[in-house]
């Protein structure tokens, strides 16, 4: 069981849970997906992040309700990778939209294909001075209460569940292939740490031909108060994972408030190198509704 804790009986099954006593107002509990984003050039010349969120949603009843996320970041070493990220959240955001009320979806397959496609639209672009363009991605879609995700690069994907927060995404990047080579007696942990190109992307949108996609098959379930954070690595190569914790599990400020702070704290954190620096929030709640 993912955080160690046995499902919550509110999340899964009734939309809507009803109380009432007589002469009073009855307190109607919807569950709704709340959404918020927050970017940040950092001392960049260009924005090569681009993030897309779809608006908050209280849960239909009656039919699926679905919300997406994208966070991509422009590979800065190689030209012009704001349009490949830019690229990235246009396709999927796009189709997204064609399936977004479709009564039956098969989600991981959507996403699957859609960074398959992306990546060969981005690998087909001109090339400038003989480099092409790329960019990192991940990408959630949440249907009712269930969380679907893809990743390719090194952006990453956290959940966060009460005092407990968890990487759900791989780091593509050459670490990845010296840690199976540690794992096969090939080399030390201390031989694969001072890998000077141990931070080289492996997997990326435009590398054209994609081979390493992370996809989860069976959604997590999302519980009430459960956080989802993407984010691009600008946050993740400055601020540490108790930092982010931290800041998300704050209980003096809003959740909008948050994603702001969260990017703000890594562009202050790192200012002679600071990235852009995008996150994306979304956050599953019970709304209550009072009726006479």
């Amino acid at each position: 069981m993912l955080f160690g804790k046995k499902k919550d009986s509110a999340s899964q099954g009734s939309p809507a849970v009803s109380s009432s006593l007589p002469g009073k107002k009855v307190e109607r509990k919807v569950p709704q997906i709340l959404t918020y984003s927050y970017s940040h050039m950092g001392n960049r010349q260009y924005q090569q992040d681009s993030v897309f969120v779809s608006g908050s949603r209280i849960l239909a009843a009656n039919k699926k309700t679905r919300v997406l996320a994208v966070v991509c970041d422009g590979m800065g070493g190689m030209a012009d990778g704001g349009r490949a990220a830019r690229t990235g959240t246009h396709m999927m955001t796009e189709d997204f939209r064609k399936i977004e009320k479709q009564p039956e979806v098969n989600i991981p397959c959507f996403l699957e294909e859609e960074v398959r496609r992306i990546d060969q639209v981005i690998a087909d672009f001109p090339s400038e001075n003989g480099h092409g363009s790329g960019s990192t991605i991940v990408a959630v879609i949440v249907e009712d209460n269930h969380l679907y995700w893809v990743s390719v690069g090194d952006s990453r994907i956290y959940v966060l569940r009460g005092n407990e927060m968890k990487q759900m995404t791989r780091d593509h990047n050459y670490l990845l292939r010296l840690s199976e080579m540690v794992a096969n007696g090939m080399m030390t942990i201390e031989e694969a740490r001072l890998q000077p190109q141990k931070e080289a992307l492996i997997s990326f949108l435009g590398i054209g031909g994609l081979e390493l996609i992370d996809i989860n098959i069976q959604p997590l379930e999302l519980l009430p108060g459960d956080t989802v954070l993407l984010c691009s690595d600008g946050i993740t190569k400055t601020l540490g994972d108790a930092q982010i914790q931290g800041i998300i599990n704050s209980p003096t400020s809003s959740m909008e408030k948050k994603a702001e702070t969260l990017v703000l704290a890594a562009v202050r954190g790192n200012t002679r190198s600071q990235d852009n620096t995008s996150v994306a929030i979304l956050q599953y709640e019970y709304k209550n509704i009072n009726r006479k």
